[in-house]
């Protein structure tokens, strides 16, 4: 027969019987790759089988013929395959002349979308959570912090964490200078800013008074 050579072609791609893993949907080149000699008087022919039946003109086949020199030639098959049924996974043989090359197509499940939306709206509902947990529960950290550690460091330029704004009227001094005063200088270490001006409402504040407050972190207003 002129297509069988005396000497087997050599299969050079697959250097070995392939097998492949696949999901579904997925497209595939199968390369077949055989050497032989130039002086052989044959005409190698590539034919790919599917489960040991013949695969006609349908399927998608490209063939090369090139000199890799003047005692050797090369043949090059593509089989191409778009694996959009389970039937068209299995078995695929390429056979040149007397040498084979095999290829086993298996499918595998495609890793689906939904571990990583779970894993990302667990990441977001943990935000979410940490980030309520601070603003409801900032004040209480802050001052633990400094029951435990003391102050912290702040560098915004402020002189004082407090303007204390009261009435001349005696029961708000003694309000603001034996208890106010003692319970946040004292006891808590804030550094106080205290004001017996009277602030009256629609008046225009006095340039003093927005140095002052702009001195200090907070502004506490006595009423009275």
């Amino acid at each position: 027969s002129p297509d069988l050579c005396s000497v087997s072609p050599k299969i050079l791609v697959p250097a070995t019987n392939e097998t492949l893993e696949l999901a579904l949907g997925s497209q595939v080149a199968l390369n077949c790759t055989v050497r032989w000699v130039a002086a052989e008087h044959c005409e190698p022919v590539p034919v790919w089988t599917k489960d040991g039946q013949w695969l006609g003109s349908e399927s998608s086949q490209d063939t090369a013929w090139f000199a890799q020199n003047a005692s050797e030639w090369l043949l090059a098959s593509i089989l191409q395959l778009n694996l959009t049924h389970d039937a068209d996974f299995g078995v695929f043989a390429c056979w040149v002349s007397n040498a084979t090359a095999t290829f086993t197509l298996r499918r595998v499940e495609a890793a689906g979308h939904m571990p990583a939306v779970l894993a990302a709206l667990l990441v977001l509902a943990l935000l979410v959570l940490l980030a309520g947990l601070y603003v409801r529960c900032r004040l209480s950290v802050l001052l633990w912090y400094r029951n435990r550690y003391g102050e912290l460091e702040i560098n915004d330029g402020k002189l004082y964490d407090a303007y204390i704004s009261h009435a001349t009227a005696p029961d708000d001094r003694k309000f603001v200078h034996f208890i106010v005063k003692p319970q946040l200088e004292n006891r808590y270490g804030y550094k106080l800013f205290l004001d017996e001006q009277t602030i009256l409402p629609n008046l225009e504040p006095s340039a003093d008074l927005i140095m002052n407050v702009s001195r200090c972190r907070r502004l506490i207003v006595v009423l009275s």
